[in-house]
């Protein structure tokens, strides 16, 4: 049995935190290893920690848990550090929202692209630089799972400035294959596909459901059955020829089409519902800390069987050798051969002790290579202003993302959210 260690950081997190425990304790191969949590929020790492002995004991599976008050000290000797934190928490994103929507620039969640994904990217990576290059000196061959967002432009910052091996991990593909098992009557597992994209914006070139198109069953089922509420996808199939893996939510900020006055703000195309407001997330938050609380005496534990976020299954694969396929966010090794070397894009890899094996996708269509090259060169620019604090590149980026339609706006809207944002932003001279 493997005997590694795994830090959580962002450990007091009651969003991630009791899942991504629960996953490592009802996990027999992992008996005898470490878990470590460490969170800026000790009381909440404390909390989390009081959870996790309630689910060991019901688990049986005999994983060491510790609380630690000191990052450095967490990751000595670590083998994996899982990264779950949001720097500025629900007031920065708060903020995230409401400056760009003062110069008529909505957004449905503004955590991956537009004003939102740039504002949080420049927030999120110097604190993961400094988290790396820790890393570099106390555990060199530890492997970071990223499960924060914006989820490229973050891996990308690691990838290109550090030498430690960055691994971006969205469930998005995971739920919306599961969500399609009904509609064509088979098991995601049982179904065989290529997908390609940056994360939040991958397309499915192909799919296999025994033995018949699943793209073809997909447009059969929604032309005798109606559409779904939500049209973004079937109307990007349509345009594209190719299917987007994902809902309305996140699709719709890639493109300048959606959130406009004109679609009254998503609603012409039924993702209206979809728009996270901050009364809807702190509403949320509030619900989960009740939750939390609740598992603290014991009650509403998560149930001992592993959910489906990929990082379990990652450490066993390299620590038995396994080979796990999963879909990955990893730098552009040739695996989407139509975007560029070392942009960090999203496909399939296998996973093994040898490290991360990018499954070839080949080329993106024509049809959508145009978008997302646009936001490749705009998340460069994002990494770009986020490593050195170099305005003009976040300017580039603000003034070339399709939700921003004026270039005074973007300046003054930059502008505002660096002001908002200057204590998380030492990269700049504010």
């Amino acid at each position: 049995m493997p005997k590694c260690k795994s830090v959580i950081v962002g450990g007091g997190s009651f969003h991630w935190g009791p899942g991504l425990i629960r996953d490592f304790l009802v996990t027999p191969e992992l008996a005898g290893s470490t878990l470590v949590l460490y969170d800026i929020d000790q009381e909440a790492a404390q909390s989390n920690l009081r959870i996790a002995e309630q689910l060991r004991q019901k688990a049986g599976i005999d994983v060491s848990l510790e609380v630690a008050a000191d990052r450095r000290a967490a990751l000595e000797d670590a083998d994996y550090v899982v990264l779950t934190i949001a720097v500025g928490g629900l007031d920065a994103w708060q903020l995230d929202m409401e400056i760009p929507e003062r110069y008529g620039c909505r957004q449905t969640i503004a955590d991956t692209v537009g004003p939102g994904g740039l504002s949080r990217a420049l927030r999120n990576i110097p604190v993961l630089l400094d988290l790396a290059r820790e890393m570099e000196e106390v555990c060199p061959n530890a492997w970071l799972l990223n499960l924060t967002n914006p989820m490229t432009t973050l891996t990308r910052a690691v990838s290109r400035e550090t030498s430690i091996p960055c691994l971006g991990l969205c469930h998005e593909a995971h739920h919306f294959l599961r969500g399609l098992e009904e509609v064509l009557g088979s098991p995601a597992d049982e179904m065989r596909y290529t997908i390609a994209g940056i994360n939040h914006c991958i397309w499915m070139l192909d799919l296999d459901v025994n033995g018949q198109d699943g793209i073809a069953l997909l447009r059969r089922h929604w032309a005798e059955n109606g559409l779904p509420a939500d049209t973004v996808g079937p109307l990007l199939l349509e345009i594209f020829g190719i299917l987007p893996v994902g809902k309305g939510r996140h699709l719709s900020e890639f493109f300048p089409h959606f959130l406009t006055p004109a679609a009254d703000y998503g609603g012409r195309y039924g993702f209206l519902d979809q728009m996270v407001t901050v009364k809807d997330r702190r509403e949320s938050r509030e619900k989960a800390h009740a939750r939390w609380l609740e598992m603290l005496e014991g009650k509403h534990l998560p149930e001992l069987v592993i959910g489906g976020e990929p990082v379990v299954p990652i450490i066993l694969a390299r620590e038995l050798n396994r080979q796990e396929v999963l879909v990955i966010n990893w730098p552009n090794l040739g695996q989407i051969d139509n975007l560029p070397r070392e942009a960090v894009v999203e496909t399939k890899a296998v996973v093994d002790r040898r490290g991360v094996h990018p499954i070839a996708a080949g080329a993106l269509p024509d049809s959508v290579l145009g978008i997302t090259m646009q936001h490749v060169a705009n998340q460069e620019r994002i990494v770009e202003a986020g490593v050195k604090g170099d305005y003009q590149a976040a300017l580039q980026a603000l003034f070339n993302d399709p939700l921003v339609n004026s270039l005074e706006d973007a300046r003054a809207m930059l502008d505002e959210l660096l002001q908002a944002h200057k204590q998380y932003l030492p990269q700049f001279d504010l």
